[in-house]
């Protein structure tokens, strides 16, 4: 191998190392969300399916919203469909207390990706019997936390939003009763984290 070959090999392995490095390192990024779509999520006001999740919004309103979006992801038949029921969901995260809640190395944006992007495997099985309907969603909802009031609620209110869904393979025994838990972030009602009662399988019980 003459000496001019030599040298552009050893270039060449040398840009190799260092690319590998860039990835592996990437400013302290998780490697593992290589490829993936991180959103810088802002706390505001939006709107999905005809409801306004403002600061008026209760947070019955925002976990309907929550569960028709994850029935969308789970449903979606194209990568675009997906990606438009995500949207949602982190439009309705507590970015800024789950952030509060981030005892890892994780960067914020990161850190919210990482507690969002779980939620629809945690509740995929039940999607079937999630509303799409407000009218039909409200009245299944029960609701533990600060009661409804004329001036809005403190800032650090939390409460929680439960419904019992059925076992898509009709076994009684199955039915479950799902919650999701919710904080106040900036003056809206907004997701902390979802998941299941393991004392109850209803809310009536």
């Amino acid at each position: 191998m003459s000496r001019c070959s030599r040298i552009i090999r050893y270039a060449g392995l040398m840009l190799s190392v260092a690319v590998l490095l860039g990835v592996g390192l990437g400013c302290g990024r998780d490697v593992r969300l290589a490829g993936r779509k991180l959103r810088t999520v802002v706390v505001k006001a939006v709107n999905h399916y005809g409801v306004t999740l403002d600061e008026r919004a209760s947070a019955e309103q925002v976990a309907y919203v929550l569960l028709r979006a994850i029935r969308d992801d789970v449903r979606a038949v194209t990568p675009a469909e997906r990606e438009a029921a995500l949207d949602v969901q982190f439009d309705l995260a507590a970015a800024n207390e789950i952030q509060a809640r981030n005892r890892s190395s994780m960067a914020r944006d990161e850190w919210v990706y990482n507690v969002v992007y779980r939620w629809v495997p945690t509740v995929s099985h039940y999607v079937g019997d999630f509303e799409t309907e407000w009218d039909n969603a409200r009245v299944r909802f029960v609701r533990r936390g600060p009661e409804p009031a004329k001036d809005p609620p403190s800032p650090n209110a939390e409460c929680e939003v439960a419904m019992t869904v059925a076992d898509p393979n009709g076994d009684p025994n199955a039915q479950v009763v799902i919650v999701v838990w919710l904080a106040q972030d900036k003056g809206f009602w907004r997701v902390l984290h979802l998941g299941f009662d393991p004392k109850r399988r209803s809310v009536g019980s």
